[in-house]
């Protein structure tokens, strides 16, 4: 077979895997669509079953938005029983699908860091977002995660558990859905949150290098790109932020292009890439080593002046 031959094989080889490549993606955004569609047909599931876990416990309280009862776990540091203190809270933010599987050795990761000292004892709570509710309100009404969350389930933590009931208090923080998710509410709602945790965001906006996903359309103010620039007075200098990522992940680009975007607004803020690690939350944390607890000792004295 001549040269030219060998390269026209080649070069139809490779169109070929480009356009299998792009058919697979194109196969995987239709079965995302029918997905959402299917899920939007079925009852939102605001009760999750119990887990096991070291000192969490799985409670529910009465939503109006939700019209009926809506389940969180809540991580109580141990001696709170007796302490008589007060307590910073933690907001954690799943991911898509809504799996409570490693909660379990995230608890047992903090409890280890708590008792030594590595981190200061706090409260967790493990907020359902639905398995697609992106932590926002749906435009059909059917998932108001954002309303259940902002407007019910913290008056609710507030007023039945011992917190520091201020945004100095609280940090909101998760990973993939839940990473945008903590950008978007720690921008939005910065009169709540004194700190914002983002671990391998899904940093889905008009600002990010990453297309939208079809069918997801966000407003301004369920956009984490368009929140941070409209709302950067209302953090910077006052939010403690850190973001990160895995160098494996394809999410990288875009984690790192909202980074290099609060670098231009100047915002301070810890950013990390782990190498070797894709795209899963609790190599991230081992990852940072212990500058991963040392996060939320600065947040939490910087709240309280120490």
């Amino acid at each position: 077979m001549t040269t030219r031959a060998l390269s026209f094989v080649a070069a139809a080889g490779l169109l070929f895997q480009t356009g299998a490549a792009a058919q697979e993606k194109a196969q995987d955004a239709q079965a995302r669509q029918r997905e959402r569609a299917a899920q939007a047909d079925e009852p939102p599931q605001w009760v999750k079953p119990p887990i096991e876990a070291m000192h969490v416990q799985h409670r529910t309280f009465q939503s109006k938005y939700a019209n009926g009862p809506v389940s969180y776990l809540i991580y109580l540091p141990a001696g709170y029983e007796t302490s008589g203190k007060r307590y910073p809270v933690m907001y954690w933010l799943h991911g898509r699908g809504g799996g409570q599987q490693g909660i379990p050795g995230f608890a047992g990761r903090l409890t280890k860091a708590i008792e030594s000292g590595e981190a200061p004892a706090m409260i967790v709570v493990f907020v359902n977002g639905l398995p697609t509710g992106g932590y926002r309100d749906s435009a059909d009404g059917k998932q108001p995660v954002e309303s259940v969350t902002i407007k019910e389930l913290i008056p609710h933590i507030d007023a039945t558990y011992r917190t520091i009931a201020t945004r100095e208090g609280r940090l909101v923080e998760g990973f993939s859905m839940g990473g945008s998710g903590a950008a978007k509410w720690g921008f939005k709602f910065a009169d709540l949150f004194g700190s914002i945790g983002v671990f391998a965001g899904a940093m889905h906006g008009r600002g990010s290098p990453a297309p939208i996903p079809p069918g997801l359309n966000l407003s301004p103010q369920d956009d984490p790109w368009a929140l941070a620039e409209q709302n950067a007075d209302k953090v910077r200098g006052k939010s403690v932020i850190r973001i990160t990522v895995g160098g494996k992940d394809g999410l990288v680009k875009s984690n790192t292009a909202f980074h290099e975007l609060l670098d231009k607004l100047k915002i301070e803020h810890q950013f990390a890439v782990i190498e070797g690690v894709a795209h899963t939350p609790w190599p991230l944390y081992d990852g940072l080593g212990g500058k991963c607890w040392v996060f939320y000792h600065e947040a939490f004295r910087m709240k309280h002046g120490r």
